[in-house]
Order: C-alpha cells, then sequence, then structure tokens
C-alpha cells in the first residue's frame, strides 16, 4: 500500500471512530431525554390515573431502556474487539481472523438494537401522546369556561347589556349630544 492509501486509510478510519461516538452519544441523548420527556408529560400533563393507553407509555419506557443498556453492551463489547484487534496484530493474525473476533459482530449487533428499540419507543410514546393529549383539554375547557361565566354572573346582571333603563338612556343621550350625534324624536 502506497503512502497516500496509507493516509487516506487513516482518515477513513478516524473518520469511522468520530461517527461512532456521535452515533452511541445521540442514541444516548435521545432515549435518555425522551424518558425523562415522557416522565415529564405524565407528571404534568396527563396523570397515570387519567392516561388511557398506558401500555404504550410502558413500552416505550422499556424500549428507551432497552436501547440504553444496548448502548451500553456496544460499548463494553467495542472494547474487547479493540484489544482483540490489537492481539491480533501482535500475534499476526490479523489478516486470517475476523477482526476483533466475535466481539466486533455484537458490537454490529448492539448498534442496531439501540437504533430499533429508540425508534419504537418513539413511535410508542408519540402514540400515547396523541392519545391522551386531546382527552384532558375538555373537562379543562368546560372548567375554564364555567369560570369564565360564574365571574361575568358575579359582576354583572344577566342582561345587563340589553337593558334599556332611563338612566341608560340618558346617559346615552347625553353622549351623543356631545358628539352632535344625537337625533331628536317627538
Amino acid at each position: 500500500m502506497d503512502a497516500e492509501n496509507l493516509e487516506h486509510r487513516k482518515l477513513l478510519i478516524s473518520t469511522q471512530h468520530q461517527l461512532n461516538d456521535n452515533y452511541d452519544k445521540l442514541v444516548v441523548t435521545l432515549s435518555g431525554g425522551a424518558l425523562a420527556l415522557s416522565i415529564t408529560f405524565l407528571k404534568d400533563i396527563v396523570t397515570l390515573t387519567e392516561a388511557n393507553y398506558v401500555v404504550l407509555l410502558v413500552m416505550s419506557w422499556a424500549l428507551f431502556i432497552i436501547s440504553l443498556a444496548a448502548i451500553l453492551g456496544e460499548i463494553l463489547f467495542g472494547i474487547e474487539a479493540y484489544k482483540k484487534a490489537v492481539d491480533q496484530l501482535d500475534d499476526s493474525t490479523i489478516m486470517t481472523e475476523k477482526v476483533g473476533g466475535w466481539y466486533s459482530e455484537w458490537v454490529k449487533w448492539f448498534g442496531r438494537i439501540a437504533a430499533i428499540c429508540l425508534l419504537l419507543g418513539l413511535l410508542s410514546l408519540s402514540i400515547f401522546v396523541y392519545l391522551n393529549v386531546g382527552k384532558n383539554d375538555e373537562p379543562r375547557k368546560e372548567q375554564a369556561t364555567s369560570e369564565a361565566h360564574s365571574t361575568t354572573s358575579k359582576t354583572a346582571p344577566p342582561n345587563a347589556l340589553s337593558t334599556n333603563t332611563k338612566a341608560g338612556s340618558h346617559r346615552r343621550l347625553s353622549s351623543e349630544k356631545k358628539l352632535g350625534t344625537a337625533k331628536t324624536t317627538p
């Protein structure tokens, strides 16, 4: 292998390591964040006793936890795969054996499991939120409407605006005279 190809190979390997690190961090961030967000949603928006389809929520939590565990497994088996690759390099068996041995196969599977569980967990959580978020808005809207009606009824009589009293007519006429819009009636 010439020097130019060797440099290019090193760059590709370095990029692959960065992508693997970023992938692991992203899956951990999304899984952990979605888990925390779902708990906050349950605490602040829909209580567990009011929620429908709780099995979707529990399933999403399980999938997020499995995703996090799979990333942990990927990292642990990745460390072992690199140790095995170094041993293979030292023994000069790296060209005849699978690099990293069976550890590298497990690393691939754990990465795939983490991604699949994350996506399924997000889907499950999204469906749970969709099925529950509108349900609890109706009682709140009804309560706000009834509170608004009770406040209005305490401050003004029921037909105060439509009642035409002498005092109300007199005030209206005097304000119209000031504006020059009053009409005289016989």
